[in-house]
């Protein structure tokens, strides 16, 4: 059998964060990818200049934005910056942008799906058994290491979209407390299509008539999607901890993400490097987590806020929106 000192699963922007500090510092990783390619994902791609601070340089994104348009029941606000602060990236180019960063002593295998966890190592699909001294689990809001742990999720965020292959111009969020709860729907430009969704909290809203709903809402926005799929997935944000025994939960996994936004890549990374750094120092104090964790709980104060206001001011979408970003 053979045996690592980190085994990874899962090679998303949480995962790869994690293995390029821990084989940085001598760890010997191996990341496990169930995907052939690493980086594709159902994902908006929306990310605020946040997520610039933590090292992703500007030239992956695909667009930059220094103003949103916000509607809600009928009124627009156009909320503008001097300075660009949303962009909009490629799932599968922040994914090899990663990948490319990890240097030594981190081994990625694709097509490797685990079929199983034991106490110490892991099983994959083709039978083979790899052990660990520690595992990470960075395999997303359906993580089995998650559910190895026995840990209930109970918060998720559902979220669905279509591609189109129109362009559109501008970056926009749509809030209507009777279609979508406290969530919003959403028009995200990329280069070459447009992302547009929406997304609520399974608590307010079930996957059903949140999808009847976002119907609804296309009409009314007269959006042509005859020729687009629809693709759907949950985000998990029922964070319970990360740490139980020689087992880590990052990201989504851990339930690191928002509950208002459904936003994952910030706190995945940030919850990567995180994680990494306390394998290799127990006495780290975990202040990058313990600041996500402060910005997640403000994020969904104002998701329970949004279920009985709705955003006609334009100075309270302005403070809801420095929040939101």
């Amino acid at each position: 059998m053979e045996k690592f000192e980190v085994v990874i699963i899962g090679a998303g922007p949480a995962g790869l964060s994690a293995a390029k500090i821990l084989g940085e510092s001598g760890k010997e990783v191996v990341v496990l990818e169930k995907k052939e390619k690493i980086g594709p994902k159902i994902c908006a791609g929306g990310l605020t200049y946040k997520d610039f601070e933590i090292g992703i340089p500007t030239s992956l994104a695909e667009r930059i934005f220094q103003s949103i348009k916000v509607h809600s029941f009928g009124k627009t606000i156009e909320v503008k910056r001097e300075k660009p602060f949303v962009a909009i990236i490629s799932r599968e180019m922040l994914g090899q942008w990663q990948a490319r960063q990890i240097k030594k002593n981190v081994e990625i295998r694709l097509n490797s799906e685990v079929a199983g966890i034991k106490e110490n190592s892991i099983l994959l699909k083709n039978n083979q058994e790899i052990g660990f001294n520690y595992l990470i689990g960075a395999d997303g809001s359906l993580s089995l290491v998650r559910k190895y742990i026995k840990l209930p999720t109970r918060k998720v965020w559902l979220a669905m979209q279509y591609t189109l292959l129109e362009k559109f111009n501008n970056l926009e969020i749509f809030f209507d407390k009777n279609l979508f709860g406290s969530g919003y729907a959403w028009i995200f430009p990329h280069k070459n299509h447009t992302f547009i969704g929406c997304g609520n909290n399974s608590n307010f809203q079930n996957m059903t008539k949140l999808s009847k709903n976002f119907q609804q809402w296309l009409k009314e926005q007269k959006i042509d999607i005859s020729q687009s799929k629809l693709e759907s997935f949950p985000v998990n944000f029922d964070y319970q901890g990360f740490n139980f025994g020689n087992k880590f939960l990052i990201g989504d996994a851990a339930g690191l993400a928002s509950g208002l936004t459904g936003e994952g890549i910030y706190f995945a990374i940030v919850s990567g490097q995180e994680i990494a750094k306390k394998i290799l120092d127990p006495s780290y104090n975990l202040s990058g987590l313990k600041k996500i964790l402060r910005i997640k709980k403000g994020q969904e104060k104002i998701g329970r806020f949004l279920m009985f206001k709705v955003l006609k001011s334009k100075i309270l979408t302005r403070f809801l929106l420095k929040r939101f970003l």
